[in-house]
């Protein structure tokens, strides 16, 4: 497979993640000084894993257009993206759509995640 390949099965094996409150996946997928930024502020590895396993505002539904692919080197590349998410919140379905940009490293052969941010539309 591709570097474009591998990055977008990520993207989509993340957020399918997300839906199901899956956090050994990122536990798998992020590196330990992985960081998150959203409107909520920054988020560390460490924070990030027990939010999505708790699941609070589930997300229903996410999807992803627009995707572009940049390889910075051998070993590092970037996802950028628009997603639109439908959550749960307080019982109500939300729309959410937002941009989003991963960053990735390859470790041992294997992508690695170091950061993520999503700006809301």
């Amino acid at each position: 497979m591709s570097v474009t390949d591998d990055l977008l099965a990520l993207e989509d094996e993340m957020w399918q993640a997300n839906r199901e409150g899956n956090g050994s996946f990122y536990a798998d997928l992020l590196r330990d000084d992985a960081l998150v930024v959203s409107k909520y502020g920054v988020m560390t590895k460490a924070q990030g894993i027990p939010v999505i396993e708790a699941n609070h505002n589930p997300y229903l539904k996410t999807e992803l257009s627009g995707q572009q692919v940049i390889q910075l080197d051998e070993s590092n590349a970037l996802i950028t993206y628009r997603v639109d998410v439908t959550a749960l919140v307080n019982g109500n379905e939300l729309e959410l759509p937002s941009y989003a940009t991963s960053v990735y490293t390859r470790v041992d052969g294997q992508w690695r995640g170091v950061f993520h941010q999503q700006t809301a539309l």
